[in-house]
């Protein structure tokens, strides 16, 4: 069998499971969820206790009418006679009603070291999502401003999970959305008039700056009533209004990208608001809400001559009906996320045409909807992920319930919201109508945070002895402040709300991205002091047998997990449990080189190298989820 951490549970999970439905087959009786039960029995029991213990005997004891210690005895000894004689699993006995099974070390250490050697950056990926295709939408930002931290947070979130979910063999397409036709960029329109970008300033910097300087214009001016019309206006094709809104939002949209291939974060797609009304996506989806009955235009009231929903869920003003069209024909933001939404499931049986709006950096092209183009292959997917605050979960309800309303229950229960908890500033707000972001050394926009880190880090790399390649000082701090930007955001509970603070970001010591950065780069240097590279290691029989049940076993369970790690980050969409892993990866394997010394090792030498190769392999790969460059030297 395939040996790491999962597969060694699963077939457990089977021996146990097929073992108690013969042992016990009259308890067993209408007993459906004994596999579920007998998985979620498994933990990881302190050292002496074994590698797996599973309390399952206490479930089975009220069914079998007998006690857990009786009943975890029989299990043991019928288990011990079907458990696979190779070696992996050595030893299963009882203790105080729990089962608990140990593998051998050196089988188990040889199936893990050459299958990381075999499989190099692929180790621990998963085939869990094969032939299911999702699409991740991230961040999208209104084209008025820069990212601010809050944004990044954001963006950061899309990125690794949807690096996470590729490496769980989905199909992803990344997707941005970008709300041009908003009532921010009405108000951009009616006041941005003549003025001009000074100096060298990225133009989403100089547009956010002007939005706070128009937001105080239009309260001084009253100039609403304005607004409203150059919204509307906004939304008929081929008007002034449009094509002017969507020059500029374009070239905010391009200085808001440079930020982005800045944290080393793309997509594939970016979908245009203004294109889902030019093609008549909105229409459509309210033709079809209309045809099964579950629009409404009151014909009186407080919604008179909207076109409006009630839902079974009251929003936070206690109001249960949700306006979908105005009265003066505006469709609200929801109205046109809802087709969009139907767009992204392929349930419009209409489209877009693309055209291709940057290369990246990495080497792909961006495409963007546009009225021009050619039709592609985007959309009409099984899973729809969006990355949007907690605020939202309202809205992503009431679009959920819609869908259920028009009789798809399968894609309403597969629009899945990663709802992320808030960026706090210790003084002020991120809103970007009042400019939180700005002020002189608050450093809250992306760019600038980026800008004094690298600052930060640069003091700290050119003081480095360690460092042989001086030249290369500036690419190695960059990398080392984006993984401390970056982890800083990731570990963190998605749901959690964060406050930045600049000294914490800053913190470069254990529990960060430059820690793990540091083992990585620390297990290159045992591996460059003793000659050996993947390559070259040639690890025999003899060498496995010399693992023992010390630091270097721990280790090598704890690698052998990876995938399994990989699969439950992946499934409750937490690139947090892996940030988790790499710390416990990296502190394992300092406990490893430090108590069991790797190049004066004798006849464990060549097995220590083998396991210095393979931690080094596992933290690449799992930093690389993270979106995390490695150096090696630091």
């Amino acid at each position: 069998m395939e040996v790491n951490s999962l597969e060694v549970r699963r077939h457990f999970v089977n021996d146990l499971s097929e073992t108690i439905s013969t042992t016990y087959s009259e308890a067993c009786k209408e007993w459906g969820t004994m596999q579920v039960d007998i998985e979620n029995s498994i933990v990881i029991p302190k050292e002496e206790k074994g590698d797996f213990s599973s309390s399952i005997s206490f479930a089975l004891a009220k069914r079998a009418k007998n006690s857990p210690m009786k009943i975890a005895d029989e299990l043991a000894k019928a288990l011990s006679k079907t458990i696979e004689k190779n070696g992996v699993v050595k030893k299963i006995i009882s203790e105080s009603g729990y089962i608990n099974i140990w593998l051998g070390e050196a089988v188990y250490g040889k199936y893990v070291i050459d299958s990381v050697i075999k499989e190099g950056a692929g180790y621990s990926n998963s085939e869990r999502g094969k032939g299911k295709s999702v699409i991740l939408e991230y961040p999208s930002v209104n084209p008025n401003k820069p990212w601010h931290i809050g944004h990044l947070r954001n963006a950061l979130l899309g990125d690794s999970i949807s690096r996470i979910m590729k490496a769980c063999s989905y199909k992803t397409e990344r997707e941005d959305y970008i709300d041009d036709l908003g009532l921010q960029m009405a108000e951009i329109l009616w006041g941005l008039k003549d003025a001009k970008v000074k100096g060298r300033k990225k133009y989403d910097q100089f547009l956010g700056e002007e939005y706070v300087r128009i937001n105080k214009e239009i309260e001084e001016k009253k100039a609403e009533g304005e607004i409203t019309s150059i919204l509307k206006r906004m939304e008929e094709k081929e008007s002034k209004e449009s094509k002017e809104v969507r020059k500029i939002a374009e070239r905010s949209v391009r200085a808001q990208y440079e930020t982005a291939f800045s944290y080393g974060i793309y997509h594939d797609v970016m979908v245009w608001e203004s294109d889902i009304l030019s093609n008549e996506l909105l229409k459509l989806a309210m033709e079809l809400l209309a045809k099964k009955k579950i629009s409404k235009m009151p014909k009186e009231g407080k919604y008179e001559g909207c076109t409006v929903i009630e839902t079974n869920d009251a929003d936070e003003n206690g109001e249960k009906v949700k306006v979908f069209i105005r009265s003066n024909g505006v469709a609200t933001y929801i109205a046109k996320d809802f087709a969009f939404h139907l767009w992204k499931f392929g349930l419009l049986g209409a489209g877009f045409k693309y055209s291709k709006f940057m290369e990246q950096p990495d080497g792909s092209a961006l495409y963007s909807t546009s009225k021009e183009g050619e039709k592609l292959d985007f959309g009409g997917v099984g899973i729809v992920v969006n990355i949007i605050g907690s605020e939202q979960r309202y809205p992503q309800g009431v679009l959920r319930e819609v869908l259920k309303s028009m009789g798809m229950a399968k894609e309403a229960e597969s629009l899945v919201h990663i709802a992320y908890g808030e960026v706090g500033v210790k003084d002020g707000t991120l809103s970007g109508r009042t400019g939180g972001w700005l002020g002189e050394g608050r450093n809250l926009t992306a760019d600038d945070l980026l800008k004094e880190m690298q600052k930060k880090t640069l003091e700290i790399v050119k003081n480095s002895e360690k460092i042989k390649e001086h030249a290369n000082e500036e690419e190695i701090a960059k990398k080392v402040a984006l993984s401390a930007i970056k982890f800083e955001f990731l570990r963190i509970t998605p749901e959690k709300k964060v406050t930045f603070e600049w000294e914490k970001a800053l913190d470069l010591s254990a529990n960060s991205g430059p820690y793990c950065m540091y083992m990585y780069a620390r297990a290159s240097r045992i591996l460059e002091k003793s000659g050996s590279q993947q390559g070259n290691l040639k690890l025999k029989e003899p060498d496995y047998e010399r693992i023992t049940r010390g630091p270097d076993f721990e280790l090598i369970k704890l690698i052998g997990s990876a995938q399994e790690r990989l699969e439950k980050a992946c499934a409750e969409y937490r690139p947090d449990m892996l940030a988790d892993y790499l710390i416990e990866l990296s502190l394992r394997f300092s406990s490893f080189y430090e108590k069991m010394p790797v190049l004066k090792g004798e006849e464990s030498k060549a097995i220590r190298i083998g396991i210095v190769l393979a931690t080094r392999q596992v933290l690449y790969n799992m930093m690389s989820l993270l979106g995390i460059q490695t150096v090696e030297q630091m």
